[in-house]
């Protein structure tokens, strides 16, 4: 799901090269697109940590509404752990559908748990496995290990 413009911020915040980040940043962010939305929603700015937060969840938020996949799977989270917003398993749950749709393996992966153990969805252990296999198939370690822990085997 990334691109040249995550590999490059990414490389300079692995500098320290924060300013440099922000640049890049700069243009996309003015035409709006959702992958620069979602990699500065990681840098917050403020006037103190509460602004620093809400502005970057807002950043969060928009680059989802956008349909960018990262940041749907992004929200979610935020929606399951209560961080920077108020915890709801019902919308983390569908967060984490939306972007298993697309073959989001760490999506993939927490829908298939919210499926496991019914947590925001009616429970279905047959898709759940079936999602949480694939996310394994897609690099995802938590899966693979949570198939191996519930002796699901990680192949189909």
């Amino acid at each position: 799901m990334s691109t040249q413009l995550t590999t490059d911020f990414d490389a300079m915040l692995d500098r320290g090269d924060i300013a440099d980040a922000r640049r890049l940043l700069a243009p996309q962010l003015a035409r709006g697109c959702a992958e620069a939305l979602f990699l500065s929603s990681s840098m917050p700015v403020g006037e103190d940590d509460a602004h620093a937060e809400a502005d970057s969840f807002a950043a969060l938020k928009q680059a989802a509404e956008k349909g960018y996949i990262p940041a749907i799977h992004a929200v979610g989270l935020c929606l399951l752990t209560g961080d920077r917003v108020e915890q709801d398993v019902m919308r983390a749950a569908a967060h984490f559908e939306r972007a298993s749709e697309a073959g989001y393996p760490s999506a993939m992966y927490e829908f298939g748990l919210a499926l496991f153990h019914g947590k925001g969805v009616a429970s279905d252990v047959p898709r759940a496995v079936y999602l949480i296999r694939a996310s394994a198939q897609g690099g995802n370690e938590y899966a693979r290990e949570f198939l191996l822990a519930y002796s699901l085997g990680v192949g189909a």
